[in-house]
């Protein structure tokens, strides 16, 4: 029986954060405390890197995003000189995931993407599988236009 109670003791204390606590809750907890990432709020708007295209995580689900799989629903629209112009239907995305820190992505898991029309898509199995720092980097081409967008989180253990 003793050896149960300290079985149950050692457990107790790994669950809380001692010595033998899986690195990456401490990485997750670090992430969060230095606000690393995005604040995840519902319509999340980015400029793409080259300026043509603007995006808005409309939303995802889980809200904010977490452990494993993630949907998100994604707006694209046109933008010249600063402006938001109209909604692009027909995108070609990637996208992809990837923790920095760790050099490394979400391995064979690949993101399905669907148009719903009026520039919105559902990228579905977006994987981040382990708690830390994430950056999910979008590619999107519409006929000749090319941008991308990065969103970056924090996913908690």
């Amino acid at each position: 029986m003793r050896s149960l109670v300290l079985s149950a003791g050692f457990v107790a204390v790994a669950a809380c954060g001692g010595s033998d606590a899986p690195p990456d809750a401490d990485e997750a907890f670090a992430c969060m405390a230095s606000m690393r990432g995005d604040l995840y709020t519902a319509n999340l708007e980015r400029d793409g890197a080259a300026g043509l295209l603007h995006f808005t995580l409309v939303s995802a689900a889980p809200a904010p995003p977490a452990r494993m799989l993630n949907t998100w629903v994604l707006q694209v629209n046109a933008m010249a000189s600063g402006q938001v112009g109209a909604p692009e239907d027909g995108a070609v995305m990637t996208v992809t995931p990837f923790m920095p820190d760790h050099q490394h992505g979400a391995g064979a898991y690949t993101v399905g993407v669907t148009g719903l029309g009026n520039g919105q898509y559902t990228l579905s199995d977006i994987n981040t599988w382990m708690p830390g720092y994430w950056e999910i980097t979008i590619e999107a081409q519409v006929g000749s236009v090319h941008d991308t967008v990065v969103y970056k989180f924090c996913i908690p253990a």
